[in-house]
């Protein structure tokens, strides 16, 4: 008889004003893996850890009121009091959804001279049929066996519009089709991976997707690389 199948473990970071974590934490488990909702508070007081799962998730929402800017607060603390835990989780898959991208962005994830600005409309959008293409030639594994493909899945930001200085720490994910950007990103990106592809960040919700599919077919992929 073979022994049970182990289930990878997901860290899913909850900060204050996080809002998306009952949806992701959802997706991760119907993708087959064991998130675990931790607590910021107890990871600075050291009853919990970022980096003692498999894959670490920072979901969406208003994390500290979007204070100083979306994700900015947040970030810091990953830079600074939670560096050395933080930099341990760059060896595993990684995933920030919406503020949870704007966190990883701005605590170094994907390198320097990148950003995520208000939108060029100057307000928060909200699209739930936004469309999504795959990159066909980003080899990492948060995308297997999707390249090319068109997603839908809603769209819900203020602060989502990706500018560069130039191609360095990171390779494009998705992009939204020719006239279909909500905010105005360079070269319509509306989400990157790192360099080596463990490391993922996309603007939009797929875990708020109706299309099970949609739904979980990145959370699948992130649990085949940590296993």
């Amino acid at each position: 008889m073979k022994p049970p199948r182990i289930k990878p473990t997901v860290n899913v970071l909850y900060l204050p004003g996080t809002n998306c974590q009952a949806e992701t934490t959802r997706a991760f488990a119907r993708a087959g893996a064991s998130p675990r909702t931790i607590f910021l508070a107890d990871v600075i007081s050291g009853k919990s850890r970022l980096d003692d799962a498999d894959i670490l998730c920072v979901p969406g929402g208003f994390s500290f009121g979007d204070h100083l800017g979306a994700g900015a607060v947040a970030a810091l603390m990953l830079r600074t009091r939670l560096a050395d835990q933080f930099r341990a989780c760059a060896d595993r898959p990684m995933i920030g959804i919406c503020n949870g991208f704007q966190i990883i962005l701005r605590a170094g994830r994907f390198g320097s001279g990148v950003a995520l600005k208000f939108n060029d409309g100057g307000t928060f959008e909200d699209r739930p049929w936004q469309r999504h293409v795959v990159a066909a030639d980003n080899p990492s594994p948060w995308l297997a066996g999707l390249g090319g493909a068109t997603l839908r899945f809603p769209c819900a930001h203020g602060e989502g519009r990706f500018v560069y200085e130039q191609p360095g720490a990171w390779r494009t994910a998705l992009t939204y089709p020719d006239g279909e950007s909500p905010d105005g990103s360079m070269d319509g990106i509306a989400g990157i991976t790192s360099a080596d592809g463990l490391a993922f960040g996309l603007m939009n919700h797929s875990e708020r997707s109706q299309n099970p599919e949609v739904q979980t077919a990145f959370f699948e992929n992130g649990v085949k690389a940590a296993r």
